[in-house]
C-alpha cells in the first residue's frame, strides 16, 4: 500500500470514528429518564449548542421560551434570523392565524444560571405565523439576520427529519417562570388529538420529562442521541386535577369522542414539517413548500362554545331539548366550508365538507348529538367556490370541540380565603369559576352567629348582577365583588371581595352551579376576628 493509500484510509477512519463518537454521544449526559431537571450553565461554554434556546418576552410581558432556528441550505446560504415558540403561550387567541403582523418584545440568548451578565438579547421584528389551532406553533423573525447571530456565537437547532419514533429518549428545554434554562430527560410518546378549551390540537405527542411549568411552554423537545430539534412544549397538566379535565391549562386526550386524562403528562406539537418551509434561509408563503399556508383566519362574534350539558328535560311539545353550535362568525376569505364530526383529525379530510357557503353572515346551527362525549366543528375558509383543496387548506382547518355530559351534581365551590397581610382583620375571598363545571356561583356572608346559610333569601350572585345605566344616580352602588382578569381579551375567571372582620366570627354561604344552572352542595366558611 503506497503512503497516498495509508494516508486516505488513515482519514477514512479518523472519519468513521468521529462518525460513531457522534452517533453515540449523549447530549443528555447521563441524565436519568422522568428524574428532576437540572439547571443548566455555560460558563465554560460546555452547553453552547444550547445557547440559541432562550427566553422571550411579547408586549405585555408574557414568558415563554423559545429556540432559533437552523434555516441555511446546503450551500450554507441564510436569511433572516427566526424562532418558534408556544403561540398559545404567548395569547390565547383561539381561531385567528395571525401571519405577517410587526410584534413587540425580545428573545435573551444565552440564558444560563451561571451566564445572566452575558445575555444577548435582540429585539422582535415580525410575527410570521402563529396558531393555536390543529397546531400549537408561533415562528417569529427577528430584525437581527441568522448570520449576525451566528458571528456573534449563537448557535441555532437544527429540525429532525421525523418525529421519534415511541420509547425513544428525549431531551426537554424549559425555563421556568423567573428562572433560567433546565435540562430534563425522558422518552418520546405518541398521544391522542388534545382538548384544553378553547383550543383543539389534531396532531400531538407527550412525555414525563419533570420541570415543565408556566414560562416552560414553547420550549424545545430534542432527539437525545442528536440534538434535532422536532418538537415544541404546549401544555401539561402537572398540578393540576382530574375534575378539570379539558379545561384551561388541563388538557385531555380525546379517544373517539370519549375524554380521557392523563396525569402529570406533558404535551407538544411536532415542528419537523417546518423543513419543507425554508428556502434559502427564508420562509416560504405558499402551499406548495409549507403546509402552513393557506391561512384561515375565524373571528368569533361572540365567545367560542365550551361545552354543553344533553340535558334529557322536555319543551312543552314534549320533545328533548338538543344543543346546537349557535356559533356566528367571520372569515377573511369569501366563503367557507364546515362539516361536524366526532374525531378532530377528521377536519384534515376534505371529505362530507359542506358546499362553499358565502362568508358574509356566517353562522352554523347544526344539532350537537345526541351521544354524549366530546363533538368537533370543522370550517375552512376558501377564496372561490371553485377553489381546489390543498394540503395546507385542510391542516389549517379550524376545529372547535364541544362536550355532552349527562347532568351532574355541580362540583364543590373554589374558593381561597386569605388574611390580609397587612395585619388588619380583612379576609380576601377569591371565587374559582371554571366553565361548565362552575359558571357561575350565590354567596352571602354576615354574622357567624346570625346568618343562617340554608335560609334561601339574600344570595347575591357571581359574576355580579351589572349596574343599570338608567338607575337613579342619587342611590350609591357600591361593587362589592370585582373581577381579577390576567388576560383583558378573556372573561374573568375570578372575582374577589374583601371582608372586615371585628369583634365576631363571620360566616360566608356559598352554592356553585354549573352550566346546566344545577347547584352545587352548600359550602360554608367561617371567618374568625384577629
Amino acid at each position: 500500500m503506497n503512503l497516498t493509500n495509508v494516508v486516505a484510509s488513515g482519514l477514512l477512519l479518523a472519519s468513521l470514528c468521529g462518525a460513531l463518537h457522534a452517533a453515540n454521544k449523549d447530549f443528555g449526559e447521563g441524565l436519568a429518564n422522568s428524574g428532576p431537571a437540572q439547571i443548566l450553565r455555560n460558563a465554560r461554554h460546555q452547553h453552547d449548542h444550547w445557547n440559541g434556546v432562550g427566553r422571550i418576552r411579547n408586549e405585555s410581558q408574557t414568558l415563554c421560551t423559545a429556540s432559533l432556528l437552523d434555516t441555511r441550505d446546503e450551500s450554507g446560504k441564510s436569511g433572516p434570523a427566526y424562532v418558534v415558540t408556544s403561540s398559545h403561550c404567548l395569547h390565547r387567541l383561539n381561531g385567528a392565524v395571525q401571519r405577517d403582523l410587526p410584534i413587540k418584545g425580545s428573545i435573551s440568548f444565552n440564558y444560563f444560571d451561571d451566564t445572566l451578565e452575558a445575555l444577548k438579547t435582540y429585539p422582535l421584528k415580525t410575527l410570521r405565523w402563529g396558531s393555536s389551532h390543529g397546531v400549537d406553533l408561533a415562528v417569529i423573525e427577528l430584525q437581527a439576520t441568522l448570520a449576525s447571530l451566528i458571528t456573534e456565537g449563537i448557535t441555532p437547532l437544527k429540525l429532525a427529519e421525523e418525529v421519534p419514533a415511541d420509547g425513544v429518549d428525549i431531551l426537554a428545554l424549559t425555563a421556568p417562570e423567573w428562572d433560567t434554562l433546565h435540562l430534563a430527560a425522558c422518552t418520546q410518546q405518541a398521544s391522542r388529538e388534545l382538548v384544553e378549551q378553547p383550543f383543539v390540537w389534531r396532531v400531538t405527542m407527550k412525555n414525563q420529562c419533570q420541570g415543565v411549568a408556566l414560562g416552560g411552554f414553547g420550549g424545545p423537545l430534542l432527539d437525545r442521541a442528536s440534538n434535532r430539534l422536532f418538537g415544541i412544549l404546549s401544555t401539561s397538566t402537572r398540578g393540576q386535577p382530574a375534575e378539570r379535565k379539558c379545561q384551561r391549562d388541563a388538557p385531555c386526550e380525546v379517544n373517539n369522542g370519549i375524554p380521557v386524562w392523563q396525569t402529570e403528562t406533558n404535551y407538544g406539537s411536532p415542528i419537523t414539517f417546518l423543513n419543507q418551509c425554508f428556502v434559502g434561509g427564508v420562509l416560504q408563503t405558499d402551499g406548495e413548500h409549507c403546509e402552513l399556508y393557506p391561512t384561515t383566519s375565524i373571528t368569533f362574534k361572540k365567545p367560542a362554545p365550551i361545552q354543553q350539558y344533553f340535558l334529557k328535560k322536555a319543551d312543552g311539545r314534549g320533545k328533548d331539548i338538543v344543543p346546537r353550535w349557535n356559533l356566528a362568525f367571520s372569515t377573511n376569505t369569501p366563503f367557507y366550508r364546515y362539516k361536524t364530526t366526532r374525531r378532530a383529525i377528521d377536519c384534515e379530510n376534505p371529505a362530507l365538507y359542506s358546499v362553499p357557503i358565502k362568508a358574509a353572515h356566517a353562522y352554523v346551527n347544526d344539532p350537537i348529538g345526541p351521544q354524549t362525549g366530546m363533538h368537533m366543528l370543522c370550517i375552512v375558509g376558501v377564496e372561490s367556490a371553485e377553489q381546489r383543496v390543498t394540503s395546507g387548506m385542510m391542516k389549517n382547518a379550524l376545529s372547535l370541540a364541544v362536550e355532552l355530559a349527562e347532568p351532574g351534581p355541580a362540583r364543590t365551590p373554589n374558593l381561597s380565603i386569605s388574611l390580609d397581610k397587612q395585619g388588619l382583620a380583612a379576609y380576601t375571598l377569591v371565587w374559582h369559576l371554571a366553565p361548565p363545571f362552575m359558571q357561575r356561583y350565590t354567596y352571602k356572608y354576615g354574622p357567624a352567629a346570625t346568618t343562617d346559610c340554608l335560609r334561601p333569601v339574600d344570595y347575591l350572585p357571581i359574576p355580579p348582577t351589572p349596574v343599570k345605566e338608567d338607575e337613579d344616580e342619587d342611590e350609591e352602588v357600591i361593587a362589592l365583588v370585582h373581577p381579577l382578569n390576567d388576560d383583558p381579551a378573556t372573561p374573568p375567571e375570578k372575582y374577589a371581595q374583601l371582608i372586615s372582620v371585628q369583634g365576631t366570627p363571620y360566616k360566608i354561604c356559598t352554592y356553585a352551579y354549573d352550566q346546566a344552572d344545577q347547584p352545587s352542595t352548600l359550602r360554608v366558611d367561617v371567618l374568625k376576628p384577629r
